[in-house]
């Protein structure tokens, strides 16, 4: 089905932030042009690609089309500086970020995405979330399932937030409010999602999440244990020492009147 309805001339950004891809992100270009070539009018892509030991930057060259941006990073900065980076290249209306391995079937779940992102003015992003289905635990990897599993335990211990999923790569905002909510995150690895959720929902936005059914991931995760336990610690010390001035700061920029916070899940 076409967006265009939805659309009009609005231009859709999706980023692509990619380390040791080489195995993934040709085949992830090929699906992504292939449908937003067919339904959405006006698009762009931006791959970020980390210095890698691999030749992702060569295959991300090699399989670009003319409405590609590739950005190169001098050395690893992690996800969420690539994220941040191609935020800040990005020309949309509308962002929509993506793990290299592109775990949905976007074919399935854009349309139902950007429907409920443009029904509502008050809703800044909606969520992909697979934890809701039992079986996309194994296609996700083990690797991604330990590290949504404890996120998904940390965030209902000590934030208490209303999103179920905030670590599947499959994401789509508003770009105006991604924008003023990403510049006060001060973070540049896995926890970059997590942050920026959390100073959404504080600031009053809405977010939806669609549950899905995550495509299984064949190629081992370039995540590494150790990544998983700075990340854990990192995350321990945002809740104690920095959560509430950040939040604060967050806050009185954005100035939103309406500060309900809500998740509404949709499954299709």
């Amino acid at each position: 089905m076409s967006t265009e309805k939805f659309l009009k001339d609005e231009l859709i950004s999706v980023i692509i932030p990619c380390y040791n891809e080489a195995q993934n992100i040709e085949q992830t270009l090929k699906e992504i042009y292939e449908y937003f070539d067919e339904s959405v009018p006006e698009y762009e892509v931006i791959v970020v690609v980390e210095k890698s030991t691999d030749n992702t930057l060569e295959i991300v060259n090699l399989s670009k089309n003319q409405r590609t941006i590739v950005l190169e990073n001098a050395k690893k900065f992690g996800k969420g500086y690539s994220l941040k980076k191609g935020i800040y290249f990005a020309k949309g209306q509308y962002i929509l970020t993506c793990d290299a391995d592109l775990p949905v079937d976007i074919k399935k779940y854009f349309l139902p995405m950007l429907e409920l992102l443009k029904k509502n003015e008050k809703v800044g992003a909606v969520f992909a979330t697979a934890l809701a289905i039992k079986t996309c635990r194994k296609e996700r990897g083990f690797v991604r399932s330990i590290v949504s599993l404890i996120f998904f335990v940390l965030r209902q211990l000590f934030l208490q937030l209303p999103v179920s999923d905030t670590q599947l790569g499959f994401k789509l905002f508003r770009a105006d409010v991604l924008r003023k909510c990403c510049e006060k995150v001060n973070e540049n690895g896995f926890l970059f999602d997590l942050l920026l959720t959390d100073l959404m929902l504080n600031a009053g936005y809405q977010i939806e999440e669609i549950n899905v059914k995550v495509v299984e991931r064949k190629i081992k995760s370039s995540v590494s244990v150790a990544e998983i336990i700075k990340t854990t610690y990192k995350f321990c010390k945002y809740v104690l020492f920095t959560r509430s001035k950040l939040l604060r700061e967050c806050t009185d920029k954005v100035m939103i009147n309406d500060k309900n916070k809500s998740v509404k899940a949709s499954s299709i």
